[in-house]
C-alpha cells in the first residue's frame, strides 16, 4: 500500500509542470492567506464575518499580486545568477515587498473608508502596527521566494528531462541499423530492391508501381504498406497515390492552387496535393 502511494506521488510529481505548479501555489496561497486573515480578524475584533472577509481581502490580494510580480522578477533576474547574488538579492527584495504591500493596504483601506463626496485621506499605522505589518510582509516575501524557487527548479527539471529524452532519442536513432533495401513481392517472385534506387511508389488499388532508376516493378502490396516499411525520413507522401523519395527530387516549382510540381531525377514530373506540398515545405531547408 505504501509502495503504491509512493509510486502515485512520484508519477504525479513527474507530470507536474512549472505552469501547473504556479496555478496550484497561487490557488493554495490565496485560500490559506484569505482564510488566515479572516479567522484572525473575526477572532480578535467584534466586526462581522463580512467585514472581516473584506479586511482579509484587502490584506491578501495585494500580497498575492506582489508575490506574482516577485516571482517574475526573481525567475528572470535572480535565480539564473550565482548563489551569492541569490542570497544578497533577498534582503532588498523583502524590504521592497513589505513596503509596497504596506502602502497598498493603506491605500485600499483609505478608499474603502472614504465616500464619493470626501477626499481620500491616507492614514498610516501606529509604530507597533507598522513593525508588525513589515514583519508580515517580510515573511510573506520569504514564502513567495521559496515558491518561486520551487517553480524555477521544476522548470529546470523539465528542461533537463527534455534534453535527456532528446539525447536518448538521438542515440536510439544512431544505434538503429539503417535500412538499405526491402523485399518487394510481385506476382511471380519476391525481389530485393535498394531504397536509394527507388524514385517514386504509386498506388493502384491493391497494387503498387515502384518506379526505379532503371526499371519499373508492379508489386502486389498496397501503397500504405510501403509507406509503413520505408524510412519516413527519406520519403514523403506527396500525393494520396504517390510516395516520393526526397533525394530523387531534382527541383520543384509552384503548380498553383497550393500545389507543387516535382521534377524527379528520372525525368518524370509529378504534381503534389496541397497537403503534400505542405509536407514538402517542412523538409526544405
Amino acid at each position: 500500500m505504501v509502495k503504491q502511494l509512493s509510486e502515485s506521488y512520484r508519477d504525479w510529481f513527474q507530470r507536474l509542470s512549472s505552469r501547473n505548479l504556479v496555478a496550484m501555489l497561487v490557488t493554495i496561497g490565496a485560500v490559506l492567506l484569505i482564510g488566515a486573515y479572516w479567522a484572525i480578524f473575526s477572532i480578535t475584533s467584534d466586526m462581522g464575518s463580512l467585514a472581516a472577509f473584506k479586511l482579509a481581502a484587502q490584506n491578501s490580494i495585494p500580497a498575492l499580486a506582489l508575490g506574482l510580480v516577485a516571482h517574475a522578477v526573481l525567475d528572470r533576474f535572480v535565480w539564473p545568477k550565482s548563489l551569492l547574488v541569490k542570497l544578497f538579492a533577498q534582503v532588498p527584495g523583502a524590504i521592497l515587498f513589505a513596503l509596497i504591500w504596506y502602502m497598498s493596504i493603506i491605500l485600499l483601506q483609505s478608499f474603502d473608508s472614504s465616500s464619493l463626496d470626501t477626499d481620500v485621506v491616507l492614514t498610516a499605522f501606529m509604530a507597533p502596527a507598522f513593525i508588525w505589518q513589515m514583519f508580515q510582509g517580510v515573511t510573506l516575501y520569504g514564502l513567495a521566494a521559496l515558491a518561486s524557487l520551487a517553480i524555477s527548479l521544476t522548470h529546470q527539471i523539465e528542461q533537463l528531462k527534455r534534453r535527456i529524452e532528446s539525447a536518448e532519442k538521438q542515440q536510439d536513432e544512431n544505434d538503429r541499423p539503417s535500412v538499405r533495401s526491402i523485399l518487394v513481392k510481385t506476382q511471380d517472385e519476391t525481389q530485393s530492391v535498394e531504397i536509394e534506387n527507388i524514385v517514386v511508389v504509386t498506388g493502384a488499388g491493391d497494387y503498387s508501381e515502384l518506379v526505379l532508376k532503371d526499371q519499373t516493378i508492379l508489386s502486389t502490396s498496397r501503397l500504405g504498406e510501403f509507406e509503413a516499411r520505408l524510412p519516413e525520413d527519406q520519403f514523403i507522401r506527396a500525393h494520396r497515390s504517390h510516395l516520393v523519395r526526397i533525394a530523387a527530387i531534382a527541383r520543384t516549382e509552384p503548380a498553383g492552387n497550393g500545389r507543387t510540381m516535382l521534377h524527379l531525377e528520372n525525368g518524370e514530373n509529378l504534381i503534389t496535393s496541397r497537403s503534400g506540398s505542405r509536407l514538402l515545405k517542412e523538409v526544405i531547408l
